[in-house]
């Protein structure tokens, strides 16, 4: 869904649009209030995704220079991996005695948000880290902005990461997402649809 589409639906709902300043979003998120119980925020990001040098299907190559995935996805806030994991192995009959592993990297500043200074860097960068509820939408361009579709983008899952198995112990895998602050273009959250601008 593109940022324009994005923004008259929010409109169309009541929502207040309000531009940030990408460098304010860590402190943003930081700053907008947590509810007890979780509720749902949906963000826009734009990212250029991991890919195989040679297709799984036919080892062809890539015939991009460069791939963009524009992603609308339903996040919800106020919940620990933990608790929903659990919460789903509850529903499946299991025994709720799931325990997450403890971080590999970064360092959680707020419930949601990470820090994290990669190796060789000194400025840190900041990730959003929460369940995945829904993907609203997806959609993948070349470089110079082109539609990937059809055939082409049927193809281009040849190329694409393949899911790693989940120690999480269920037959519907709860999806927990990392975001890099630096790809998300806008977040819907708590009344306000803030459109983030470099």
């Amino acid at each position: 869904m593109k940022i324009e589409a994005l923004k008259k639906k929010q409109v169309e709902i009541g929502k207040a649009i309000v531009e940030i300043n990408r460098g304010m979003l860590g402190k943003k998120i930081e700053q907008i209030p947590k509810p007890e119980k979780g509720n749902f925020w949906t963000i826009l990001n734009r990212t250029t995704p991991k890919l195989t040098k040679k297709n799984r299907v036919d080892g062809g190559s890539l015939p991009y220079e460069k791939v963009f995935k524009t992603s609308t996805v339903q996040l919800q806030i106020g919940v620990s991996y933990e608790a929903c994991v659990n919460g789903q192995r509850a529903r499946e009959g299991k025994a709720t005695d799931f325990v997450s592993s403890e971080r590999k990297w970064g360092e959680r500043v707020d419930g949601s948000l990470i820090k994290h200074t990669k190796k060789g860097e000194t400025k840190p960068r900041y990730y959003l880290e929460l369940p995945a509820r829904k993907c609203l939408a997806v959609a993948y361009e070349d470089e110079v902005g082109n539609s990937i579709e059809g055939e082409a983008l049927e193809y281009l899952k040849g190329f694409l990461p393949t899911k790693s198995a989940s120690r999480q112990g269920v037959d519907k895998p709860i999806e927990w997402r990392t975001f890099a602050l630096d790809s998300i273009i806008a977040l819907s959250a708590n009344h306000v649809f803030w459109v983030i601008v470099d």
